[in-house]
């Protein structure tokens, strides 16, 4: 049985490469190994190695200039091809180097209308070779998905006294009161207990959303069920429904604020429901290249969502006194 023959070594086989292309453009042993700094024997030896491992003469030995054969000019073509994806590699990871290609981001449902918005123009100013895969789902999955390496970051909301898993680069962008709202004719009809916004009826995401699950324990207490007329998981959808009058809405103002029907509804007092969530920025483990783009996505949430002390007063509120 013939011997199989072993790999070549590749960071050896690099270096005749390019011993390669500088004789083959020098025309001349002598003035490669000027440029390379090495000894003329050892751009010999290199050139012969490559031979060898090609099986091919490279160079006519017999003229001056040195000139390439018919194979050495098919070997030169593909020589430049491996040195151009070599540098490449190296520019790809290099300090100045520009995060390009796919950034996988996860956003929670609720939070897509505030991603979409200011955050999304400022990254796609700042870095312009870069493709932004946005993806929609609950805030647990995709704390898992970040987790997992399926994402590269994810924008979540937790329960105020939450915090997302140790394992995760996370910072906390703010803290925002939910509050109850409803179109500006149901707001002004009178002053709205939990019970009575119950038998109007809510519009609210599926099962499996924060706000529906705590206005779930709210209603406990009163005694009827949780009464939700319409369920979608579409923020802007379910504010445009609540503008209409179709039922009562929950949402944190702010982060609702770049939507198209948010100035149509109102907030309601409500002593009986209190909430606060908190949004936080994930970075994946490994971001690699593109973790400049996770700080200018934060820098972004944080001026469009700066501290609370610092934002706008909310709309005046309606009693909820019987």
């Amino acid at each position: 049985m013939a011997k199989k023959p072993t790999a070549p070594d590749t960071a050896m086989k690099l270096n005749e490469i390019r011993t390669f292309v500088a004789v083959a453009e020098a025309q001349s042993v002598q003035e490669a190994a000027h440029r390379l700094g090495l000894t003329q024997s050892a751009v010999s030896r290199l050139i012969q190695r490559l031979e060898a491992e090609l099986g091919v003469s490279l160079f006519d030995r017999q003229t001056k200039p040195l000139a390439l054969t018919r194979d050495g000019e098919t070997a030169l073509a593909h020589a430049h091809r491996v040195l151009k994806a070599t540098d490449e590699l190296s520019d790809a990871f290099a300090g100045a180097a520009q995060p390009q290609g796919l950034l996988r981001l996860g956003v929670a449902h609720v939070l897509s209308a505030i991603a979409a918005h200011h955050p999304l123009d400022r990254l796609r100013a700042a870095f312009p070779g870069l493709t932004i895969r946005l993806h929609s789902d609950w805030s647990t999955p995709l704390v898992e998905q970040v987790r997992n390496g399926t994402l590269d970051g994810a924008l979540v909301l937790t329960h105020d006294a939450q915090t997302p898993p140790d394992d995760l680069d996370a910072v906390c962008i703010s803290r925002e009161p939910v509050r109850v709202v409803a179109s500006a004719e149901l707001a002004g009809q009178r002053d709205w207990t939990l019970p009575a916004m119950n038998a109007v009826g809510w519009v609210l995401q599926p099962d499996g959303c924060q706000y529906r699950t705590a206005m779930g324990r709210a209603m406990a207490q009163h005694g009827p069920a949780l009464n939700v007329t319409v369920e979608g998981f579409d923020q802007s959808l379910l504010l445009s429904l609540v503008a209409r009058g179709v039922g009562f809405g929950l949402a944190p103002l702010r982060l609702i604020a770049p939507t198209l029907h948010a100035a149509q509804v109102r907030p309601l007092e409500c002593p009986d429901f209190a909430l606060t969530v908190a949004v936080w920025l994930l970075r994946g483990r490994f971001t690699g290249r593109i973790g400049p783009v996770f700080d200018v996505l934060e820098d972004s949430l944080l001026d469009l969502l700066p501290p609370a002390d610092e934002a706008p007063l909310p709309l005046p509120c309606h009693s909820a006194a019987e």
